[in-house]
C-alpha cells in the first residue's frame, strides 16, 4: 500500500476515556451511550464508526457519480452502525448505510449505490465480518 495519509489518536480509559490526536490537535470525550449503562454524554466507538463510514461512502458516491457526469445534490448519507451480539456470543456490529439521492433516476442512484459499495475502502475493509446494508432512500424521507 502507498500510504498518503496517516491519522492517530491516543486512546485512555477505553470506552469511557478520553481521545486524544497525536500532537494535541483534538481531544474527545468517550462515553458509552444509556443503553449500555454509559451516562451517554460522550461520543462512543459506534458514532465514530458511523462518521467514519458515511464520510468514505459519500466521498465514495460523489466520486462514482463524478465518472458518469452526475451531480449528486445534495449528497447526505444516513449511517447507522448496531452494537448487539453475534453468532458466538461475542459483540458484533452491523450496519446501514441510507443514501438520499432524489435528484437521480433511480436506476442511476441504484447502479451508483453498487459502484460505492465496491469503491468505498471502509466497506472493503469491513466486508466479509460485519453485516453491511445499502439502502436507496425514498423521496418521501428528507
Amino acid at each position: 500500500m502507498k500510504t498518503f495519509y496517516t491519522a492517530a489518536v491516543d486512546v485512555e480509559g477505553g470506552r469511557g476515556g478520553q481521545a486524544t490526536g497525536i500532537g494535541g490537535v483534538s481531544c474527545l470525550t468517550l462515553a458509552d451511550p444509556r443503553e449500555l449503562g454509559g451516562s451517554g454524554t460522550g461520543t462512543n466507538p459506534e458514532q465514530l464508526l458511523a462518521v467514519a463510514l458515511g464520510a468514505s461512502f459519500g466521498s465514495a458516491l460523489d466520486l462514482e457519480a463524478r465518472q458518469i457526469g452526475c451531480v449528486i445534490e445534495p449528497l447526505r448519507v444516513t449511517a447507522s452502525v448496531s452494537l448487539g451480539h453475534g453468532d458466538s456470543d461475542y459483540h458484533a456490529i452491523s450496519v446501514e448505510l441510507r443514501c438520499h439521492l432524489p435528484s437521480l433516476p433511480r436506476g442511476i442512484a441504484e447502479r451508483l449505490l453498487r459502484a460505492a459499495r465496491d469503491a468505498c475502502p471502509y466497506c472493503r475493509m469491513i466486508r466479509g465480518d460485519v453485516e453491511i446494508t445499502v439502502l436507496l432512500a425514498s423521496v418521501d424521507e428528507v
